[in-house]
């Protein structure tokens, strides 16, 4: 057999690092980039955070068909998390009075309101809440967003829920 370094092969003639029949279960192989390594778990601490955008955030959307009919609609929720934003686009112009629309938790508890001004309103305006009390929900659960119907003109909300996993 040739004597043939290491350092010296290509890439069909690699193999795996050496000893991964022995390595603990959940550890990766290390490259320490002087040709060698060792088997170590990951933790926190090794994960360079400052490139990851929304860890464990999701986006839940939903619609209420009329927002000048008093209406609610339930997004259940088989984990537990909080609600970091709520906002809402229309597609049409209300009249006569604001729509407001409510954000609670499984409890009933107000995460609070979100107000859509009848006054210049148009298909497209986006409007936003940003709960920072009775946002939170537990593993199979729900919670609700309701309108009070006090407007008028048949408009369709679409509502996209930002959410942390907790």
């Amino acid at each position: 057999m040739a004597n043939v370094q290491h350092s010296a092969l290509t890439t069909t003639e690699l193999h795996e690092p050496k000893d991964v029949a022995a390595a603990s279960i959940h550890t990766l192989y290390s490259a320490d980039g002087a040709g060698s390594g060792d088997w170590v778990k990951v933790d926190e601490d090794n994960i360079d955070t400052t490139s990851i955008k929304n860890t464990n955030k999701i986006v839940l959307m939903g619609r209420i068909a009329d927002i000048s009919s008093a209406e609610s609609i339930y997004f259940p929720v088989g984990f537990a998390g909080v609600i970091d934003d709520v906002t809402v686009v229309i597609d049409g112009a209300i009249t006569s009075a604001d729509a407001i629309i409510e954000v609670f938790n499984s409890g009933s508890s107000s995460a609070g309101t979100i107000t859509i001004a009848f006054s210049g309103s148009s298909a497209g305006d986006v409007d936003t809440l940003t709960p920072a009390s009775n946002n939170t929900f537990t593993a199979d659960s729900f919670f609700r967003i309701s309108t009070n119907g006090g407007s008028t003109g048949a408009v369709t909300a679409t509502i996209m829920v930002e959410v942390t996993m907790t």
